[in-house]
């Protein structure tokens, strides 16, 4: 197998590069990152970033407030000491933002539109940055992706599936999030050295295979493995589409966000060139859309367990820096809602945290308990108490549940619970999905060296590369994801699609030396036929991103010199 090098050093003469690098910046919505550091201590050696998806600044107050009445812990959370300003939110086109151009805001500093995982945008008449339509569904380098070129080892940490729109953002390239035909591909063939999270339907038995081939320990739903790895190199799956919320999990088959980040670092700080590593509390931001309080408000908390043993490493190491934000706002939950508007002021600790206090397990959880059990109206009504901490459920509400249980409809059982969770409480939302307020920003760094005040969300990407001594993405994606037409103009193509049509790969022929490269979309290699000589194979530093929309392959612009 040939072992092919890249030039780490790309000369800016292409034209087309430098108006890239030109308009990327453009979309950071133009403006100073004020506040930051004055004076620049150099890069860090690793380097966090932790994302409480749908995490509001309300969700911060209610947190604080129960987990003080609620356990023995300290009132004050994790973050708080951390935070330092706070993050404007936004796709390229619109002011509430979708998951795949947050995350990807943060990850490539490129503002995109709703569904684009680091892609950048179409043109469109409502855009709130400029946007060049030239450029229209191409990818976009990640800060992850440019870490592990310089050397570092590179990690993801989620409570979501594995590919979801945010771990997604930072490992692979589409334009259509739903994808995952595309986007799984991508994220195996990253190499990215630890993924921990869930969706293990998702990763079919061809990606397990050459994983474990490729020197990745494959966990999947073995928690006693995921404890006792001390190797290099995992990918631990837990459930097949998703974790249980942190309150409805079994602690003895499944870890927490906490276990999972720790276990990440003990891993990725082997290496002495550093790691990057994202961490993402993703399942807030589903409580959030299902309006369950509960599973919000204990989904950030363990989220911010998960904060502290970052922090931890942080300070025990001096050497890595640590960036905590949400990339939207989800379900406008307020601490007081239109039940509470005449006597709000008068409402009592217990009045508002009580009700909340009383959940033994979220919306989901409880509805799976019910499911499970024949219906009997003296035993659901036992259960509700015991683990709702509701007993005043009416006769029609009995009807409801009799006949969702009967049924076994766990999502009409679900959202039953939930509403008759929210007229127990006086938590307000005012929506089930994302919403445009701006969100919180917080950051650790050894020497002081901090993002501060009013920033955009492609700001923290700056940032971040600043802190790894990450002087350029446009550079890397032009160096990396250059069309294939345009890498060689002069060569003859054949696409060739496989049986299920969804990925392609392509033979470029040379006209001049008579040699043919072999080129699958959504993976790290290529093969060399040359003449006279066996196929070579050749691995690529990054994976090859094919756009259907303009049938384009987009490469690594030194494989040119394999065909010369």
């Amino acid at each position: 197998m040939l072992i092919f090098a890249f030039n780490l050093f790309f000369l800016m003469t292409h034209s087309r590069i430098i108006m890239l690098q030109t308009l990327m910046f453009a979309c950071l919505l133009i403006r100073p990152c004020f506040g930051q550091g004055q004076e620049n201590p150099g890069p860090v050696k690793n380097l966090m970033i932790m994302i409480p998806s749908g995490t509001s600044t309300s969700l911060l107050s209610l947190a604080r407030w129960y987990r003080g009445y609620n356990s023995n812990e300290p009132v004050w959370l994790n973050v708080d000491g951390l935070i330092t300003g706070l993050v404007k939110t936004c796709n390229s086109d619109a002011p509430i933002g979708d998951s795949a151009p947050t995350g990807s805001a943060y990850a490539t500093g490129v503002a995109s539109q709703a569904g684009y995982v680091a892609t950048y945008p179409e043109k469109t008449p409502n855009d709130v940055v400029p946007v060049d339509s030239s450029f229209a569904n191409t990818p976009v380098m990640t800060i992850l992706e440019a870490a592990k070129l310089k050397g570092m080892s590179t990690g993801l940490a989620v409570t979501g599936r594995f590919s979801d729109a945010t771990p997604a953002s930072f490992s692979a390239h589409s334009y259509t999030g739903t994808r995952s035909d595309w986007i799984v591909p991508q994220m195996v063939f990253n190499h990215i050295d630890v993924v921990f999270g869930s969706g293990s339907y998702f990763l079919v038995p061809g990606y397990r295979q050459y994983l474990s081939q490729s020197g990745w320990k494959v966990i999947v739903d073995t928690y006693q493995q995921f404890q006792s790895f001390s190797g290099n190199k995992v990918w631990g799956l837990f459930g097949e589409n998703t974790m249980a919320y942190d309150i409805d999990r079994d602690s003895a088959s499944m870890p927490s966000l906490a276990e999972m980040t720790r276990k990440a670092i003990e891993i990725l700080s082997k290496n002495e060139k550093g790691f990057f590593l994202m961490v993402e509390g993703g399942r807030i931001d589903e409580a959030a859309q299902l309006n369950d309080a509960a599973g919000m408000v204990t989904e950030f908390i363990a989220f911010d367990r998960a904060v502290k043993e970052a922090l931890d490493f942080a300070k025990r190491d001096g050497n890595t820096a640590v960036v905590i934000c949400p990339s939207f706002g989800s379900g406008a939950i307020s601490m007081g809602n239109e039940a509470s508007t005449a006597t709000y002021t008068n409402l009592t600790t217990q009045q508002l945290l009580g009700p909340l206090a009383a959940c033994k397990n979220t919306a989901e959880g409880f509805a799976a308990k019910l499911i499970k059990a024949d219906f009997d109206e003296t035993n659901v009504r036992k259960l509700f108490a015991e683990n709702m901490g509701i007993d005043n459920l009416t006769a029609p509400d009995m009807l409801e549940i009799q006949a969702a249980v009967n049924r076994k409809n766990a999502g009409s059982l679900q959202n039953m619970i939930t509403r008759i969770m929210k007229a127990q409480t006086f938590i307000g939302f005012t929506t089930g999905g994302h919403t445009g307020e701006d969100v919180f920003l917080a950051c650790y760094h050894p020497k002081g060296d901090v993002l501060k005040g009013m920033v955009a969300n492609t700001d923290v990407n700056r940032y971040m590369c600043r802190l790894l001594g990450i002087n350029n993405l446009p550079d890397s994606t032009g160096k990396y994801f250059a069309g294939h037409k345009t890498v060689f103009p002069t060569s003859q193509y054949t696409l060739t699609r496989n049986k299920n049509e969804t990925v392609p790969s392509i033979t470029i022929r040379s006209r001049k030396s008579k040699k043919s490269l072999v080129v699958n979309a959504f993976e790290n290699k290529a093969v060399l036929s040359s003449p006279g000589r066996r196929k070579q194979q050749v691995r690529l530093a990054t994976v090859i991103v094919y756009v259907d929309k303009n049938e384009e392959f987009y490469l690594p612009r030194d494989l040119k010199k394999l065909l010369d």
